[in-house]
């Protein structure tokens, strides 16, 4: 008696489950028919839309045209491309002729100073300059030149005359800086600055003292003199000329 109530419960159930899918199928079917011919309706509308305002030539003009002006794009492409290799190839000058040895951060750096007067060379080794790095030979000796044209007051002082390369390497360079203090007879020089005397240190750039002396009443032989510079030999010197031109 159980067994024949659950045949029939299960059979029920069975059939109540085909009649739902079976509902559900017949309308997805439905719904998705709809669809598709809404779609095509306002697809069709469109391209009527399109048609009618002129972006949208019968034939597939545009079609047309799109694919021409791709083909023009890529044969254009590729003959840029063929040029980009035929530069890329040319092999008239040897790649490692266009720039010799530069200046690396591991470089090792010498630098070799020579005394003319005592005859004593010292030679030490230092951390490479960062404003030497990446420089070739000929950029290196362009600012070795650069360099002595403007020097820094320490250096004339010194007697600095010459800077030169040595050695030239992107493993190895050497720099040689060779000083006479002799050449640095005058330690100071005297201009005249609108209407005034200014003190220069010897390298005629390095301003030493304003003076505040005027040249208005010196003769024009000695404003002449002080336009184009006088030298001076020592501290001493200079005192006695400021006295001289004051009084």
């Amino acid at each position: 008696m159980k067994i024949k109530k659950a045949l029939v419960y299960f059979i029920s159930f069975f059939s109540l489950s085909v009649m739902f899918s079976a509902c559900y199928y017949i309308s997805y079917k439905n719904a998705l028919k709809d669809f598709n011919e809404s779609a095509v309706e306002r697809n069709n509308e469109l391209i009527a839309s399109l048609e009618k305002n002129g972006y949208l030539q019968i034939g597939g003009q545009i079609a047309e045209d799109k694919q021409s002006k791709t083909q023009e794009t890529v044969q254009s492409t590729e003959a840029d491309a063929e040029k980009t290799v035929e530069n890329t190839t040319d092999t008239s000058i040897p790649v490692d002729q266009v720039k010799e040895d530069t200046i690396l951060p591991t470089t090792q750096y010498t630098l070799q100073t020579y005394d003319i007067k005592t005859g004593v060379t010292n030679e030490e080794v230092l951390p490479t300059p960062s404003y030497l790095i990446g420089l070739d030979r000929e950029e290196v000796i362009q600012y070795l030149n650069d360099y002595m044209q403007d020097l820094p007051l320490n250096e004339f002082q010194k007697g600095l005359i010459s800077f030169e390369v040595v050695k030239f390497s992107k493993d190895d360079i050497t720099l040689k800086k060779t000083y006479n203090a002799d050449n640095a007879v005058y330690k100071y020089y005297l201009k005249a600055q609108n209407g005034y005397i200014i003190a220069y240190y010897g390298d005629q750039k390095t301003v030493f003292d304003y003076t505040g002396v005027s040249t208005n009443n010196l003769s024009a032989t000695e404003q002449q003199k002080l336009e184009e510079g006088i030298p001076v030999k020592n501290l001493d010197e200079l005192y006695a000329l400021l006295e001289n031109y004051s009084s």
